[in-house]
């Protein structure tokens, strides 16, 4: 069985390539075949007292210039995801 990983995130392409901890996870979940789902904060939604999303599969890889690429967008349930990690920067202070 394939476990289904959905990740909420800030914008991948504003990421540091080099020392992200948040893409070491994706990888390491990639290499075991997991599927990765990606979400931002606005990809949230209630409808029908349900968690949903708007997802975007998504495939890592270790090129520091094309570290990322986007499948096909789905709506789905939250709750159809096996594993969802939250890893937003906190705010910070200017």
């Amino acid at each position: 069985m394939t476990v289904r990983l959905g990740i909420v995130m800030d914008p991948i392409q504003d990421i540091h390539f080099k020392k992200d901890s948040s893409l070491a996870m994706l990888h390491a979940a990639q290499k075991r075949g997991w599927e990765i789902e990606y979400m931002e904060l606005p990809d949230l939604y209630l409808a029908g007292g349900q968690a949903r999303a708007h997802t975007r599969r998504l495939t890592v890889h270790m090129d520091p210039d094309n570290w990322y690429s986007f499948g096909a967008s789905q709506d789905r349930a939250l709750g159809d995801l096996d594993v969802i990690l939250m890893r937003q920067d906190p705010p910070v202070d200017r």
